[in-house]
């Protein structure tokens, strides 16, 4: 007989287990997979018809697509509705509202990176669910106490780095907002006088910190370093892990789904899906056609407890997988996995009728010693590609930018078009200071593409 779960049950359940971190965390350690599964349906069925009914602009979309309101009870139709695309929340953030305008207390926008600036709205209860949920995160890492949180904070939209705080203390933690602007021996500093065992960054901030450093790093008594922001390779994570002793984890988080969707336990292997708070679908850039576990594609999200501006099927632009579907991981949670992120589809570059993901650049070049930060900038010369690499390093002699030529040449495809098929070329090696990139951005934009469209091979189109 199949068990059913009334949402509103449900609903006051998570609230009930979610007033603290310790108390989500032990409901979800003796939780079943069936009963994980069965909340997070419940919650799916009622956010849909919530939206239905609260936004217009989005009842009015859905129908257009062949939906009514009779469909929405079971899970399954959330294949039939449409997806919600980046410049949807760019041009029209208010289609998106389920709450009078006075509700929405709180502004988040995405960095602005990509020259597209999202807004996204949350109530106070829609904040303090992901504070709570975050905090849940922080709270499972055994010997975690105290935690510094380095991130950019000249953006007062772009809240990462307040957020990542205020999660910290809902975590029950010592929490320490550093901004990015320090010197490496300030947070070096502040990580020894504060007795810091938690670090949380951007893989390439982190970077440059531990390239820079002067003294052991492993004798500060740093056990965890959560890295969120951008993708960051295997070989990135050993290279931390060794300078550091201590264990680097990944952080999928967007400020689209303020800042949580999924995180690494200390298992390392798959994060760990917010499953009763988010919908995880891959789907065929191409098509839209959702795909089987195991098989790569876009991460399209849907918030199921939000109530200030819900997201459904949103198109994040991120290349990942789902992972299998066993009971439960051995750090004891049963929520399901997904890969870590590869990249974004707008990153990917095309060369020649082939494609270079951006992790291939970060292995090259962030293996570089000295190499901090580094951005490519694509033009177009008759029928060539042409490339020019500016890395951040503290030195700028010719060896260093000989390594930085050879690390590009080494990368398979980029070596048959530039030897071979000779459709590439490397035009210069530039080298700044560290930090000059980003320009007190709150990331660096690593790839810059300014073929014209006419002759750009562009990725696969949303359908």
């Amino acid at each position: 007989m199949r068990l059913f779960m009334p949402a509103w049950l449900a609903e006051s359940i998570e609230y009930w287990v979610r007033k603290t971190p310790s108390r989500t965390n032990r409901w979800l350690d003796r939780t079943p997979r069936w009963a994980i599964r069965r909340t997070a349906d419940a919650n799916l069925i009622r956010l849909l018809q919530y939206v239905w009914r609260r936004s217009p602009a989005e009842r009015k979309r859905w129908e257009s697509g062949g939906l009514r309101e009779r469909d929405l009870h079971s899970p399954d139709v959330l294949a039939r509705i449409p997806f919600t695309t980046g410049p949807d929340l760019a041009d029209r953030p208010e289609d998106f509202f389920c709450v009078p305008p006075e509700e929405l207390i709180h502004l988040f926008s995405t960095s602005g990176t990509r020259g597209t600036v999202k807004k996204i709205y949350l109530t106070a209860r829609d904040l303090d669910r992901q504070l709570t949920l975050m905090g849940a995160t922080l709270s499972r890492l055994p010997g975690a106490s105290r935690a510094l949180v380095m991130y950019c904070t000249e953006y007062t939209t772009w809240s990462t780095g307040p957020i990542a705080r205020r999660a910290v203390e809902r975590a029950g933690m010592f929490g320490l907002l550093s901004n990015t602007r320090h010197s490496v021996p300030e947070q070096i500093q502040l990580i020894k006088e504060h007795h810091i065992d938690l670090l949380l960054a951007a893989p390439a901030y982190l970077h440059r910190i531990t390239v820079e450093a002067r003294e052991d790093l492993r004798r500060l008594g740093v056990r965890y370093i959560l890295l969120a922001a951008e993708p960051w390779s295997e070989e990135f994570r050993a290279m931390i892990e060794s300078a550091w002793g201590a264990k680097a984890l990944d952080v999928y988080a967007t400020t689209e789904c303020a800042y949580a969707i999924a995180g690494e336990c200390r298992c390392q292997n798959g994060l760990h899906i917010s499953e009763t708070d988010l919908r995880v679908e891959i789907v065929d850039p191409a098509t839209g056609r959702v795909l089987p576990d195991g098989v790569e594609g876009e991460i399209v999200v849907t918030t199921l407890n939000r109530r200030g501006m819900p997201l459904v099927r949103y198109r994040t632009g991120d290349l990942a997988s789902l992972l299998s579907r066993p009971e439960r991981c051995e750090c004891g949670l049963p929520l399901r996995k997904m890969s870590r992120v590869r990249g974004r589809l707008d990153d990917m570059l095309f060369f020649g009728g082939d494609n270079v993901f951006p992790d291939e650049f970060d292995r090259a070049l962030l293996a570089v010693p000295g190499v901090t930060d580094y951005q490519l900038v694509i033009e177009k010369d008759s029928y060539k590609d042409v490339c020019h690499v500016t890395v951040e390093a503290a030195r700028r002699d010719q060896g260093l930018k000989d390594a930085v030529l050879q690390a590009l040449l080494a990368i398979p495809r980029i070596r048959v078009a530039n030897d071979v098929a000779k459709t590439f070329h490397l035009a210069s090696v530039d080298v700044v200071s560290p930090g000059a990139l980003s320009a007190g951005r709150p990331k660096t934009r690593r790839i810059i593409d300014h073929r014209p469209p006419s002759v750009r091979p562009a990725p696969p189109p949303h359908p």
